[in-house]
């Protein structure tokens, strides 16, 4: 437990460490689209900048913007800007706006 505990501080460090810009109702992570799994409604999204990738869940809920309507116009390497908030282990996508 007390490892659980180590690890959970590291992140929280790192994660307030990251140059990740605060949106309003999310936080903002611009980067690369490395993977889409449209049956999971996951995909990975790596910054450009530190190398940081992200793994993030998109649901009914996701909102769409700069010529994407669902996951399944985003390809890998879309320069994308995701909106996203913590619940829980996942990264939920709020709004996904594709960069031209």
């Amino acid at each position: 437990m007390r490892i659980l505990h180590v690890l959970l501080i590291c992140c929280l460090i790192g994660f307030a460490a990251s140059p990740m810009v605060w949106a309003e109702g999310g936080t903002e992570f611009p980067g690369t689209v490395l993977t889409v799994d449209q049956a999971t409604g996951k995909f990975a999204v790596k910054k450009e900048s530190g190398g940081t990738r992200f793994t993030f869940t998109a649901n009914e809920k996701t909102k769409y913007q700069g010529n994407v309507t669902s996951l399944k116009d985003l390809k890998k390497d879309d320069k994308v800007v995701v909106v996203y908030e913590v619940h829980g282990p996942q990264y939920l996508a709020l709004r996904i706006t594709k960069l031209p």
